[in-house]
């Protein structure tokens, strides 16, 4: 089963050294050319910043978070299919968009002056 843009997936942490997994959520279509073998993925966290993104019950197709989660657009990652535990539930597409809005904005070019 490979997933599929929405899906919020338990991986690895390539940022902390302990092998706990954590969520991610995934946000590559159709169109990445590995899109079956690896994922490109934003985590989600409890931990409130001022530029993460609040989910709310609202934004879920299925499954949920059992305490106030934030996706947090600016921390990408890879993680291959064979490193996902397991499927958390899926995000709607107007969150994703929300979410891959914002990472695009520390992808662009600075504004020259």
């Amino acid at each position: 089963m490979s997933y599929q843009r929405g899906d919020v997936v338990w991986g690895p942490d390539p940022f902390k050294s302990d092998e706990k997994p954590r969520p991610w959520l995934i946000l590559n279509n159709e169109t990445h050319p590995f899109g079956d073998e690896e994922y490109m993925t934003v985590t989600l966290t409890t931990t409130p910043h001022d530029e993460g993104i609040p989910l709310d019950d609202g934004d879920w197709v299925e499954g949920g978070m059992p305490r106030q989660s934030f996706a947090s657009p600016w921390t990408v990652a890879s993680p291959k299919h064979a490193a996902i535990v397991q499927r958390q539930g899926r995000l709607n597409e107007s969150f994703v968009r929300t979410v891959v809005d914002a990472l695009e904005t520390y992808l662009e070019s600075p504004t020259e002056e």
